[in-house]
């Protein structure tokens, strides 16, 4: 690897690329990939990994942010661009950055965040430190480096100098197998992914070698942590955004189990508070109706500490601008949550999703843990839709179970009946439609504008 990581620095520099210049990485996780990640940072480059999913209008968009000085391909080529990166922004804006990622684009286009190496190092040691992990461990790693969970993911490795089993792109099948031969002590996964391994795990236990399932990337819902609990998978529930170079908070297995809905403690080293800034569409961040000053315990999420990014791009063209912290160094999230007496973070929905109906504040998430909690239902994204008497109205898009396909199959009409026997009259959905697959991004995270437009489509 030390070797390939080498030539693949040497490549870079005979090309032309010039020192501190943005190199955008396409390629599937691998032997390959990695000794071009790491051969950009020996060549003194400043590495953007991309989804290698990504359709063509995405990369433009990526580029255009990022305004790299070359690309690496999918199928290892390198293309040049005639304007370098780093030439094209003033001053040093690339100085103690490590990686630039795109955020989901799960609410709205991408933006890339720079993230320096010390902020890598930080999160590794803190993981390390939670999670009990060591040299001879095995990651199973799933996400493509272009995920601030995968990145992160083969940092830490790094960093504890354990292994890392490494899937060209998701197969739930041999992702099962390995968890069941115990070809694997770790595994991160987003929900979606860990439904469908479930489905292939079938009757077979894991292995007792596997000691953690970190599942993040999008709120998991209760009922399949529940089901993971069940056959034996140690989950471990995690919370955290790109911003945060991945986690902020996790709960480790035994916790999970115990206290199934929290994101656990924040890690060692960082911090995370309820904060009273008020929700970036202006209204109040509390999403069970009352206000602030009613529940000091619910509000925006905010985070401190070193695994904190450095910079963002919000939109091609523009400079990397410091990321917005506080006087008091606090980052501000759009996450809605509430930290209980023991420190554990409780996360419900985000901020800017709250939905206002008749004057009650509504969270989405709570609706939709209500929703995924029917038989037959896999997963729901709720949203707020206009309307003329109340200003908006619950509306809920549903993923039915596929699994359950040959079972009586989920109509609106029924999850409407259950949510009226378990939701009070302003919060239950008036409107729903069932669907057999909900929107989502490239890391499985449902995009909740897109399921608005779908809703509304034929």
């Amino acid at each position: 690897m030390d070797q390939a990581a080498t030539r693949w620095a040497d490549r870079l520099r005979a090309a032309g690329v010039p020192p501190g210049a943005v190199v955008a990485l396409s390629a599937p996780p691998g032997l390959e990939a990695v000794a071009a990640l790491f051969g950009a940072w020996r060549g003194g480059y400043v590495a953007a990994p991309l989804h290698e999913g990504l359709a063509e209008e995405e990369i433009a968009h990526a580029l255009r942010l990022l305004r790299p000085a070359c690309r690496v391909t999918n199928d290892g080529a390198l293309a040049t661009f005639a304007a370098s990166g780093a030439a094209g922004w003033p001053g040093e804006p690339h100085r103690n950055i490590c990686a630039y990622l795109l955020t989901s684009g799960s609410s709205g286009s991408p933006k890339a965040v720079g993230i320096a190496g010390s902020a890598f190092a930080a999160s590794a040691a803190a993981t390390r430190t939670l999670l009990d992990l060591r040299p001879a461990d095995c990651w199973g790693l799933c996400l493509s480096l272009g995920h601030v969970g995968g990145l992160a993911l083969l940092l830490r490795a790094v960093a504890v100098g354990c292994s890392v089993r490494c899937w060209p792109s998701f197969d739930p099948d041999r992702v099962a197998a390995a968890v069941a031969a115990g070809r694997v002590t770790h595994l991160s996964l987003v929900p979606v992914m860990l439904r469908r391994v479930l489905d292939r795990l079938g009757d077979r236990a894991p292995s007792p070698k596997l000691r953690c399932v970190l599942v993040g990337g999008a709120a998991a819902p209760r009922e399949l942590l529940k089901r993971a609990v069940a056959v034996g998978l140690p989950v471990a529930p995690t919370w955290g955004m790109t911003e945060t170079t991945s986690q902020a908070a996790t709960a480790p297995p035994e916790l999970a189990r115990r206290l199934p809905g929290t994101a656990g403690r924040p890690l060692p080293s960082v911090q995370v508070k309820v904060s009273k800034t008020a929700a970036p569409n202006g209204r109040t961040a509390t999403p069970n109706g009352r206000t602030a000053a009613q529940n000091n315990r619910n509000g925006v999420l905010a985070v401190r500490g070193p695994t904190l990014a450095s910079v963002v791009v919000h939109t091609p063209g523009a400079a990397p601008e410091p990321l917005p912290l506080d006087p008091d160094g606090w980052f501000h999230t759009a996450d809605v949550g509430r930290v209980d007496n023991a420190g554990r973070v409780w996360v419900e929905g985000r901020a800017d999703e709250t939905i206002v109906t008749g004057g009650l504040n509504v969270s989405p998430r709570q609706v939709e843990e209500v929703i995924e909690s029917m038989p037959g239902v896999a997963e729901a994204v709720v949203f707020g839709t206009p309307d003329e008497e109340w200003g908006e109205v619950v509306t809920a898009l549903v993923e039915a179970d596929r699994k359950n396909a040959d079972r009586n199959v989920v109509e609106a009409d029924d999850v409407l009946d259950y949510c009226r026997a378990r939701l009070a009259r302003g919060r239950r959905p008036r409107r729903v439609r069932v669907v057999d697959r909900l929107p989502r991004t490239r890391t499985g995270k449902p995009m909740r504008n897109a399921a608005r437009e779908r809703f509304d489509s034929p």
